[in-house]
């Protein structure tokens, strides 16, 4: 069966497909786990190798992981940022209230794009934020022709990997030189435990630094952070035991599995454009 593209360097209709399911399908849960609008991964306090706040709650976890990545990439009142897979977008707007930046979050389903602006409406403050539901690979005009001083991927690029050299290519093409690049995903072979489809694989995080250095950028910062992936995973572990979610326990119980052998992971990366 042929699969047409959605443009000649982008994800397949098919691919597409796949990513509007993946989150249409889990909202329920995402909403009760996770808290609403947050579709990424926490940052947490460590003593020693056992993290020492687990009781934050999980979105608090996510707007510390976003205050973590904007400090990082040096984030100020001037900067522009390309949220590239907005999701819901609570960590555009956890950005724009941190750092006062003006942020442009773009995403390929519809339903996250909705939210995302129910979301913004509900905040009592006037934030420099704008959505748009759009693919990575065919960004509308008013977008490509955007001055980003900075790129956001926040684990948005895992459902890509396929085409990972792709995104990173985008991500680019769209910042000013000296620009920065701001990364947090998941890498490892055991892509299942990610998004539940045994066909896809993922890089190894010396791929993924290496994919992002191809492409024209330099590392400031590289770290490995699966230990806050650990924890977040054992949160929602938690979570799910208490709603007595069997599909969910199983599927958490894999990843901790497969964080803890090497076999999975999450990488933070700050890098430059040439």
């Amino acid at each position: 069966k042929a699969v047409v593209s959605t443009q000649s360097t982008g994800t397949t209709v098919e691919e597409v497909k796949s990513i509007v399911h993946h989150y249409d399908h889990l909202r329920e849960w995402h909403d009760l786990a996770r808290g609403n609008g947050n579709l990424g991964d926490g940052y947490y306090s460590f003593v020693g190798r056992e993290p020492v706040n687990l009781d934050i709650g999980f979105p608090e976890a996510c707007r510390r992981m976003t205050q973590y990545l904007g400090s990082l990439g040096q984030l100020d009142t001037r900067s522009i940022v390309l949220d590239m897979g907005c999701g819901e977008g609570t960590p555009a707007l956890t950005m724009a209230k941190q750092f006062g930046c003006k942020v442009v979050g773009v995403d390929v389903v519809a339903n996250n794009i909705a939210s995302a602006k129910k979301f913004q409406a509900e905040e009592s403050s006037r934030l420099n934020v704008h959505f748009h539901e759009a693919n990575f690979f065919n960004l509308p005009a008013q977008i490509k022709y955007e001055m980003f001083t900075h790129v956001w991927a926040q684990v948005s690029f895992f459902h890509n990997h396929a085409h990972l050299r792709k995104c990173v290519d985008v991500a680019a093409s769209m910042l000013k030189s000296g620009g920065t690049f701001i990364l947090v995903d998941y890498y490892g072979p055991r892509h299942p435990v990610f998004t539940r489809d045994t066909t896809k694989k993922a890089p190894d995080m010396e791929e993924y630094i290496q994919t992002v250095k191809d492409a024209g950028f330099d590392i400031i910062i590289q770290e490995d952070a699966s230990r806050h992936f650990l924890a977040g995973t054992t949160c929602l572990r938690k979570i799910a035991g208490e709603e007595k979610n069997q599909v969910e326990m199983n599927f958490y119980d894999g990843r901790i599995s497969s964080i803890k052998e090497k076999l999975i992971g999450m990488v933070i990366i700050i890098a430059q454009k040439k």
